[in-house]
């Protein structure tokens, strides 16, 4: 995780060198299936289990005199936004309900799916899992449906339940750095090579399917 940062760190202070204006973002994904089970386990909101690494990642980072971001929004306070993704993706028909609530993408929708990895063989998507009446083996969750009191779930128009990881990203992209003229706006999006698959081609698919970028 260190070296993740200092990285991003290093490309940030080279293009305020030459000029540039920087704005950088860095999330946190507090809703998260690890998180959620060590909070159940230790009786503790994902809040107040999260805010205890943050903090100890943020001393990390401020030792090995990294640059504070502009913004860090973490997904527990960016619901509605996630939502409202997941309600445009089934509006235009790139998502699908099973019986259980769950909400899925569908990447048959998306002609793209699989260029940012070349992930092109049903083999490869095999980390993924076959879950019944997902269309796709690659299809990934949108939206958790609450499963009962070894869960954590929040009202909203779409049921109770809780965003998939990748949809938290997007939507904390769209909110934070879209601008007033355009729908969607990125320079640069940094992440771990171990995320390449499936978390950076997810992202980039629902982005696609959601905002037509």
């Amino acid at each position: 995780h260190a070296r993740s940062a200092i990285a991003f760190d290093l490309l940030r202070r080279t293009l305020e060198l030459s000029g540039y204006e920087v704005m950088l973002v860095r999330n946190f994904t507090d809703i998260d299936d690890k998180i959620i089970n060590k909070a159940l386990k230790e009786n503790k909101s994902i809040q107040e289990l999260s805010s205890i690494y943050i903090e100890s990642y943020t001393r990390d980072l401020n030792a090995l005199n990294v640059k504070q971001p502009s913004l860090e929004p973490k997904a527990s306070e960016y619901l509605d936004a996630m939502v409202h993704m997941i309600e445009t993706l089934l509006e235009k028909n790139f998502a699908y309900r099973v019986s259980n609530g769950d909400i899925y993408l569908d990447t048959s929708k998306d002609k793209d799916y699989g260029s940012l990895s070349m992930h092109n063989s049903s083999v490869e998507f095999s980390r993924i899992g076959l879950v019944q009446e997902k269309r796709l083996e690659q299809d990934f969750v949108l939206w958790k449906s609450y499963k009962g009191d070894n869960d954590v779930g929040f009202d909203s128009p779409l049921g109770k339940g809780r965003p998939g990881w990748h949809i938290e990203c997007s939507s904390m992209v769209f909110e934070t750095l879209a601008l007033a003229n355009a729908p969607y706006q990125i320079d640069i999006h940094a992440g771990g090579a171990d995320l390449l698959f499936p978390h950076h081609e997810n992202e980039a698919c629902q982005t696609r399917c959601a905002f037509g970028v």
